[in-house]
């Protein structure tokens, strides 16, 4: 920090000594270094004493010198609120606008302009911005323009003030038509109070019939948009007003301009749209032609999947149904895709509404999709309407899918049984690149893998003919191989018996000719979705693939980690048969053992640009779970193999509840670990947090499930009052993963083992007690632990910054 000071005083000697140079291009090279220093050493001493110096510069320099300064003071507009005499600052700066030079005056009209931020209530400012409205200069009155604009969006003061002599200078005869095209913006925010913001909206619709060329009518219809949006005050009105355009007026670029205005309103104010509006929206989509449609389609879309409550009839029969039926299947694919698009967005609308109708409205969207994929899908798809088609389609298809799999299912038998189906789509083609990324979102996100399950013989042969040799040199190879793994991991998911990853499958990947990085996110992705043992063979190969000690370790670590869980899954892939309880303690004490290793390299792998504390608390919460489990395990086979002799049933029990009460302890504990976990990730992302949700809530059953079973003896009740305040969160239309639902299947399995174990005699306590508790245990270890996302790389950097104000 010492050196970082004494480099900027340095730095600052020589920027002052640039501005004391004779020659007025080495003056302005000087000027133009100052915004790389700022950024360099942001500090309010030096950011002082370097704009005090341009300050003295701008006052005692010509014009170019002027220009230099104020583009430097427009580059670092974030360092303003460091000058700590701010007021010697503008002192100089302001000397300036009472000089007879016009041009110099207009430089610093819009240097005072740049610093509006900070001056916005100065009246002495305002006063000379007024002034060079007035003046007969046009570069001066262009300049006094811009800082109108600039301080009417910061002061409310001074946009009152200033909107009678907008007014006046609109309504002039001896105004310049360029000069109240520039005007007009300002009027824009005028939104301080109602009383300015309807004079406001006045004066603008009084220019429209006043002046109806096409300049004036763009700008004067975007500016009543924006004034609009920011009073959220006569929106039926502007919406009545821009339809009117479409509606009547000749020109094509006037229409557009409305619509886009339409879909800006649509955008922040969704929620003043009144079923009338929408209506007659309906009402002009049936008297355009094909590109309005389209474009008024877009407008209903971004109406309609807003996030505020709109008022959409969707009863059957409405306009806005019967505008999307009759559309999706027009000759138009861009029309039919933006149809269906729109119909998708009505479901979450119909859902709160009307179940059935819901119900109904799906089923159409899915026929639109599959008769326009049976367009499509034949087509070369050259033409970026075809691209554009498809791409909007594959993002509704993602939206169709809810809870009931329906729509899943649907979605699963178009695409394998027709679309991929007698080569009608080349494995590797754009097209195919669109479609598997959306079927990948879409399985990742599925309830329901079993319905992928049925198409497990058609993903493997895809994925075989992919790996081969036959597109080695394909630029959609690598992306097209990931996405169809993906899905076959969430295929694998659906089975209850053994892996569809055979031997082949896996040395397909590790004999093809894909480079080191695309095994990697293979592998990457298997850690995601529960197929560790995939990754450790791909990760023992690219171990020493790897160019520096760092990546080496890296990989290592998650090596390990991968052998861990892998160890644990072992047991489960017996085709239903029950668990055997000694090996499965075996491997979790092997599997803990894989841990502390892992984690003993992954700290070896810490650099400084990369702490990797997450990681290892992640890492190390699992472990700690499964020593956990291991030790519960232990206690229970201590008590119920060899209890201890000569001692009474009731004393048996005391010891039975010590034991078992540390264990809910333990649990509890880390609990409260995966929450902090979750509180102190700050660029988490979404799915990263459900998922150390997932694992917090492993551990929260556990708990319960020892706790209810301790307490069933003394108070019956306690196991109906525990199992009310494990709540998971439901409903339309965002949907948890394969993950989630088995933690909340694991949940109900580890209820009803619960109440069955109520119902036993008393006289078999102990050992029926400590079967039901590994029986627990084995569930909640059967669920597949899914690595997050930011365990390998996060999607946002969170930096906070102190301001000196």
């Amino acid at each position: 920090m010492e050196e970082s000071i004494q480099e900027s005083g340095i730095a600052l000697v020589e920027l002052h000594k640039g501005l004391t140079l004779e020659r007025c291009g080495d003056v302005c090279g000087a000027i133009v270094k100052f915004q790389e220093t700022f950024t360099k050493y942001p500090f309010p001493s030096f950011i002082s004493s370097a704009f005090l110096g341009l300050a003295e510069a701008y006052r005692n320099g010509n014009n170019v010198m002027r220009l230099c300064i104020l583009r430097v003071t427009r580059q670092s507009r974030s360092h303003l609120d460091k000058i700590t005499n701010f007021e010697e600052f503008l002192k100089k700066i302001f000397s300036v606008i009472h000089t007879n030079d016009p041009l110099a005056r207009a430089i610093t009209l819009r240097m005072l302009g740049s610093l509006s931020k900070i001056i916005s209530e100065r009246k002495n400012v305002h006063h000379c911005i007024c002034k060079g409205l007035d003046s007969h200069d046009e570069v001066e009155q262009e300049a006094a323009i811009f800082a109108t604009i600039q301080f009417a969006s910061d002061s409310h003061d001074f946009a009152n003030s200033i909107c009678n002599k907008i007014a006046t200078l609109l309504k002039g005869l001896s105004t310049q038509l360029e000069i109240k095209l520039q005007l007009i913006p300002v009027l824009q925010h005028m939104h301080a109070d109602v009383e300015i913001s309807t004079k406001a909206r006045d004066i603008l619709m009084d220019l429209l019939p006043s002046y109806p060329t096409q300049d004036f009518v763009l700008i004067t219809l975007k500016t009543l948009t924006l004034l609009s949006s920011h009073t959220f005050v006569d929106i039926p009105a502007q919406v009545e007003l821009l339809l009117r355009y479409v509606r009547c007026d000749p020109r094509n670029a006037v229409r557009f301009n409305a619509i886009d205005n339409l879909n800006l309103l649509a955008n922040r104010a969704a929620h003043l749209w009144s079923n009338k509006d929408i209506n007659a929206v309906c009402e002009t989509f049936h008297e355009s032609t094909n590109c309005l449609k389209r474009a008024l389609l877009n407008v209903m879309c971004t109406l309609c999947s807003s996030s505020s409550i709109v008022p959409v009839d969707v009863s059957p029969g409405s306009p806005l149904l019967n505008l999307c039926s009759n559309s999706m299947y027009d000759s138009d694919i861009m029309q039919s895709a933006l149809a269906i698009k729109l119909q998708t967005s009505l479901l979450s609308h119909a859902f709160r509404c009307n179940k059935k109708q819901y119900q109904s409205i799906r089923n159409q969207t899915i026929d639109g999709i599959d008769s326009i994929l049976l367009l499509l899908i034949p087509l070369p798809s050259n033409s970026n309407n075809e691209r554009k088609a498809l791409k909007i389609i594959l993002s509704a298809l993602q939206l169709l899918c809810d809870e009931s799999g329906i729509a899943e299912e649907r979605i699963y038998e178009i695409f394998f049984t027709y679309v991929y189906a007698e080569s009608r789509v080349e494995i590797c083609s754009d097209m195919s690149r669109y479609m598997l990324e959306t079927l990948a979102a879409i399985s990742t996100n599925s309830h329901f893998p079993k319905y992928l399950f049925e198409y497990k013989k058609k993903l493997c042969s895809m994925f075989l003919e992919v790996c081969s040799e036959k597109y080695a040199d394909h630029p959609n190879r690598s992306c097209i191989t990931i996405f169809i793994f993906v899905i076959l991991c969430i295929c694998d998911l659906g089975s209850e018996k053994s892996s569809i990853f055979t031997n082949s499958i896996i040395d397909s990947i590790q004999q093809s000719s894909l480079n080191h990085w695309t095994k990697y996110q293979i592998a990457r992705q298997a850690f995601r979705l529960g197929q560790h043992g995939v990754a450790r063979r791909l990760l023992k190969e690219l171990c020493d693939c790897v160019t520096s000690e760092q990546h080496h370790f890296w990989i290592s670590g998650l090596e390990q980690l991968a052998m861990g869980e892998s160890t644990i899954a072992s047991c489960f892939r017996s085709g239903g048969a029950p668990v055997s309880w000694p090996l499965m303690d075996s491997n979790i004490t092997k599997a803990v053992g894989h841990y502390h290793s892992g984690i003993s390299i992954l700290m070896a792998a810490v650099t400084p640009n990369r702490g990797l504390e997450f990681q290892c608390e992640y890492a190390r919460l699992r472990r700690e779970t499964l020593q956990l489990h291991s030790h519960l395990a232990s206690c229970c086979q201590i008590i119920t193999v060899k209890p201890p002799p000569a001692l009474s049933k009731g004393v048996l029990e005391i010891t039975l509840n010590e034991k078992l009460g540390e264990c809910i302890k333990k649990f509890h504990t880390i609990d409260v670990a995966y929450s902090k976990l979750r509180m102190s990730s700050f660029d988490c992302d979404p799915t990263t947090l459900t998922n150390i949700e997932v694992l917090q809530q492993g551990c929260s059953i556990m708990a319960f499930a020892i706790e209810s079973l301790i307490q069933s003896s003394g108070d019956k009740s306690f196991f109906t009052d525990a199992k009310t305040s494990i709540f998971f969160d439901t409903g339309y239309p965002q949907r948890s993963d394969v993950f989630s639902k088995a933690i909340k299947g694991a949940f109900e399995k580890i209820s009803s083992l619960i109440e069955e174990f109520l119902t036993k005699e008393p006289n078999k306590f102990t050992q029926v007690c400590t079967q039901c508790l590994t029986q627990c245990s084995a569930v909640i270890l059967s669920v597949p632990i899914s690595y997050p996302r930011y365990f390998f790389q996060n999607l946002q950097s969170t930096r906070i910054g102190v301001s000196n104000i």
